[in-house]
């Protein structure tokens, strides 16, 4: 064969070998991506057969139903597990004083179907899916919070551990001996919550789903602590509000909201000297602990002797002084601001969350479209929140004060919108064990 006749052979051979070597190459890309399509196929029709054993298992935990059986979806690319040790959950109150209680501090168990590095499990009474170190929620754990108030029925999976191929049939029954135990409220442990922190803490493979949950139904404090797999919501005991004297002040308010923080606030004043406010010269201030500081004042006066009494309220946001006035505040009836001259010992009433306007005598234009007392507080104590010092001041001293602290009261009561505060807390344990086979 001459030189010719062996390039064309050789030629010829090196294109079958590079032929199918591409052939190769084809079928292996191929079954890769049709091995990853069914992954993830099996992986969604997991979520949505998981997310069917959530509520069938919810009937059985919170007392609907003694029972439920399900039939899971097929696992042939991989296997359900029943992991009860797994995840825990803590419930624990901070007071002020720095003492703690811990109320709840339990496992919750997991029931998982897992295929290669991606899982989806039920935990806590909802279901998260997670590949790799991530995690996100498929729906939502039994954890209701609205309006500063929180209700979380613990859901525990108990029983033996247990794994299961193919399609097999989850079954859930009560345990009796550990579900519809009252953890808040209960004997000493009662509502509303006055003051401190309350910690919800999570320890879950799935933490970084828990966070993301947090972060979308409050506003409270979420911390991750990645080595640990753990996630902390600490949210604000602030109590209900209520009368206080105003020779306890400060009073501190926690936890306001930005918008509408505070519902109502409302003052009583009662004179040094039975005869008249002489004279009258009286300060409420809120601040911050920074720059910012808010005040209404009330100068020296006899409003018994027909005396008129100025009201102004300053707001100094740590940049801008805001100022309003009203020369004619105080009236008998018909303004938030009343005196009472019958029975022969003069009374001032003030509602700070009321709705006689103040005139802005400030630079430039007003911040606010309403310049009544009412929005006047809550657009100061919600740019200033969440938390804030309410103190009094009186001018001079002995005779010359002319409110008596003592016999002097002031009333709170919170906006009902705050997102990082718990007022009622109700807590209870359930469990269910759960088999499949």
């Amino acid at each position: 064969m001459d030189a010719r006749g062996q390039s064309e052979v050789i030629g010829l051979v090196l294109l079958l070998a590079i032929t199918v070597a591409g052939v190769g190459v084809v079928v292996a890309a191929g079954g890769s991506a049709l091995d990853a399509a069914q992954d993830q196929s099996s992986v969604q029709r997991a979520e949505q057969s998981m997310s069917l054993f959530d509520a069938r298992s919810a009937l059985v935990a919170l007392g609907r139903a003694d029972g439920q059986s399900l039939t899971l979806a097929n696992a042939e690319r991989g296997s359900y597990e029943v992991r009860p040790d797994t995840g825990r959950m803590a419930v624990v109150r901070e007071s002020e004083d720095g003492s703690t209680t811990e109320y709840l501090n339990t496992s919750l168990g997991s029931v998982v179907y897992v295929n290669g590095d991606s899982e989806v499990a039920y935990q806590g009474g909802g279901v998260w899916y997670s590949r790799g170190a991530g995690a996100e929620m498929v729906s939502p754990p039994e954890f209701n919070y609205r309006d500063a108030t929180l209700t979380l029925p613990v859901i525990r999976v108990t029983g033996d551990a247990q794994s299961a191929g193919g399609a097999p049939t989850a079954r859930v029954t009560r345990n009796e001996a550990r579900s519809n135990r009252s953890v808040f409220p209960g004997p000493g442990r009662t509502n509303p919550l006055q003051d401190g922190t309350v910690t919800v803490a999570v320890e879950s493979d799935y933490y970084r789903g828990w966070a993301s949950f947090f972060r979308s139904r409050t506003s409270g404090n979420v911390s991750v602590f990645p080595d640990e797999q753990r996630v902390e919501l600490e949210l604000v005991a602030r109590g209900g509000g209520g009368q206080f004297s105003l020779s306890d002040t400060p009073q501190e308010l926690r936890g306001l909201p930005a918008d509408d923080p505070i519902q109502s606030m409302t003052f009583t004043l009662r004179p040094k000297n039975p005869s008249g406010f002489r004279p009258m010269d009286w300060s409420m201030v809120a601040d911050s602990g920074g720059s910012e500081e808010f005040r209404v004042n009330i100068p020296s006066g006899k409003p018994c002797d027909d005396e008129t009494l100025k009201v102004t309220a300053t707001y100094d946001d740590g940049g801008t002084t805001h100022t309003w006035e009203n020369d004619s505040a105080v009236q008998e009836s018909g303004s938030a601001f009343t005196v009472d001259c019958d029975d022969g010992e003069p009374t001032l009433h003030l509602d700070l969350t009321g709705e006689t306007n103040l005139s802005y005598v400030g630079d430039g234009d007003s911040p606010l479209e309403n310049d009544s007392v009412g929005a006047i507080v809550n657009y100061a104590f919600g740019d200033m929140g969440p938390n804030v010092d309410l103190r009094v001041e009186k001018q001079g001293n002995g005779n010359s004060a002319g409110v008596e602290l003592d016999k002097s009261t002031g009333t709170v009561e919170y906006g009902s919108s705050a997102e990082r505060v718990v007022t009622f807390l109700h807590v209870t344990e359930n469990a269910v064990n759960v088999t499949v086979e």
